[in-house]
């Protein structure tokens, strides 16, 4: 009877994860992923202020005209430009950031001379290349650990484990992300460093519970 219900469990978590990577699968191909700002399609505009000015009080400006969905950043080395990025800028959001700004500082930039540039949006292989080759050297020294630690059982058994656990388990967190959308951007990477660990102890754990007697 135990058994059975071991059996069971181990059913209905396969459904589970298997709904999960198709529904993210769906949601990808549909809508894709929710980036940061930094990643999408957006606009942005620069304002020359002519003096340092204080990143807050922008930011508290753009704030009340954009929503909180926006990124404000100092440039130059005197820090006497800001660039202001949103999903959009209307033309009345643009003169009304400036104008509002310009109650604040004094400078010679003016609405009508200040313009919306378009910025195109990142794709995802391009965010994460760099990530591609070490994670493939990793997998493969993995894979080989695997094979010395464990040459004397079923190696067909080990590398597919080895390969395909880390593997399902990396398509579960990326189909939630897809699923909540979850801005994908800096904390990725991590995340799925953290759950490659997970799956790869999850699976030495599994080898050495299985592991005959006559091996120790």
């Amino acid at each position: 009877m135990e058994q059975v219900t071991g059996k069971n469990k181990k059913i209905y978590v396969i459904a589970i994860v298997a709904l999960i990577i198709i529904a993210g699968i769906v949601i990808t191909a549909v809508w894709g992923f929710n980036k940061e700002l930094k990643y999408k399609q957006s606009q942005s505009i620069n304002i020359y202020v002519e003096q340092k000015v204080e990143k807050n009080k922008i930011k508290d400006i753009v704030n009340q005209v954009l929503g909180k969905n926006n990124m404000v950043q100092t440039v130059e080395i005197y820090e006497d430009m800001v660039t202001i990025r949103a999903e959009e800028i209307s033309e009345e959001q643009k003169n009304d950031i400036v104008n509002k700004v310009k109650e604040i500082y004094e400078f010679e930039q003016k609405a009508e001379d200040t313009n919306i540039k378009p910025i195109s949006a990142v794709r995802i292989r391009d965010m994460y290349k760099q990530y591609i080759l070490p994670f493939i050297i990793t997998e493969m020294l993995v894979l080989a650990y695997m094979l010395v630690r464990y040459y004397n059982r079923d190696t067909l058994k080990v590398i597919v484990r080895t390969v395909l656990v880390p593997v399902i388990a990396e398509l579960t967190l990326l189909s939630i992300i897809a699923i909540t959308r979850i801005p994908v951007g800096r904390i990725v990477p991590i995340l799925v460093i953290l759950v490659y660990i997970g799956a790869i102890l999850y699976v030495v754990k599994k080898e050495e519970i299985e592991r005959p007697e006559t091996e120790e």
